[in-house]
């Protein structure tokens, strides 16, 4: 087991030329260590306990303080149809037919079933609207934290002291700041098959990993500072999308869109422009005149490639449905959340 640990965290791998974990360890002054990735883990597990507490004694509050009810209602219990969902929620028109003359009823009765039936499976209002009020509490904490921690750190109105006198000891409380990041994207992953589905489930996957190790290869390679400038990045702009979220589902349109406005500013800022300008370009460019790559930073600076690429992808839908806002008037909403539910209406 040491041989291999010894294998894995190899000095040639994770840090540049001259850099050794044993001389960080007999330096003077905290350094990130790999031993810490494991605290990493442990705060993915407390900040899931806390989610739990937090759903479990104030999601009905939060819900009746904002006027939001659960008003699905499950459909009439027929066993034909029933055993029929367990096999396709979304029977042919044919086999609508034949159904309808198992339950002597219309095939009117029988679509409608149907789409009552689909209605009830999907997570209710409630449940959606504690998601994201958890989501507005841990990032406006965790954008507060940041700010108040980042805000005396020369490299935040300098990016060149990413780089001075690297290795650099880390903060405790960038320390902090890297344990609940990681932990809170942790907590997500963890938890990606029970919270609600969104239409980008596969790229929210995609993003929660990059980000996972880009936090873990930032961390281990002390790459902390360059790192916590990306964290408050994109905090900032996510306060704004689940505060919107809040007041879309408690039918509050005036709120909902002042807020998504903000939302949509401060997302094209931060992430067209304030990341590749003050994380990518000296990630790329400035490190390179101080430092040779080694294969950790070739593999974290292609995640952060990734990274940027949800990022105009994500843009690009976001810019969609704003122009589709501003032309046909209709209210927003933002095109990364989960489907609403279907209409009654014939």
């Amino acid at each position: 087991m040491e041989a291999l640990s010894q294998w894995f965290w190899n000095d040639w791998f994770w840090l540049p030329r001259g850099t050794s974990f044993a001389s960080l360890r007999e330096t003077e002054g905290r350094y990130a260590q790999p031993r810490d990735l494991v605290a990493l883990l442990i705060w993915g597990g407390i900040i899931c306990v806390i989610r739990k507490v937090f759903e479990l004694c104030l999601n009905e509050r939060i819900a009746k303080m904002m006027g939001v009810k659960n008003k699905r209602e499950k459909p009439k219990h027929v066993p034909i149809l029933e055993a029929h969902f367990t096999v396709t929620s979304q029977p042919s028109d044919s086999k609508i037919a034949e159904l309808a003359k198992k339950v002597d009823t219309s095939q009117r009765e029988v679509e409608r079933w149907f789409r009552k039936r689909r209605n009830f499976e999907k997570p209710d209002m409630v449940k959606k609207l504690g998601e994201a009020a958890w989501r507005f509490v841990f990032y406006l904490f965790i954008f507060a934290f940041g700010g108040v921690t980042l805000y005396d750190a020369p490299w935040l109105w300098d990016t060149e002291h990413c780089w001075i006198g690297y290795p650099q000891t880390i903060w405790p409380s960038v320390y902090y700041y890297y344990m609940f990041e990681g932990g809170f994207y942790i907590s997500l992953l963890l938890t990606v098959t029970t919270d609600v589905r969104r239409k980008d489930f596969y790229e929210q996957i995609i993003h929660h990993i990059a980000t996972i190790a880009l936090i873990s290869f930032s961390y281990i390679s002390n790459f902390v500072r360059i790192g916590s400038l990306i964290l408050i990045i994109h905090d900032s702009a996510d306060v704004f999308l689940e505060l919107a979220k809040c007041f879309m589902y408690a039918k509050k349109d005036k709120w909902a869109d002042r807020f998504f406005a903000l939302f949509v500013t401060s997302f094209l800022f931060t992430r067209l422009f304030l990341y590749p300008v003050f994380a990518l370009y000296p990630s790329f460019v400035k490190l390179r005149r101080r430092i040779d790559p080694w294969p950790a930073y070739i593999i974290m600076t292609c995640f952060a490639t990734i990274l940027q690429g949800l990022h105009v992808f994500w843009s690009y839908l976001i810019i969609k449905m704003a122009v589709r806002v501003l032309v046909t008037g209709k209210k927003a909403k933002d095109s990364r959340s989960d489907d609403e539910d279907e209409s009654d209406v014939e």
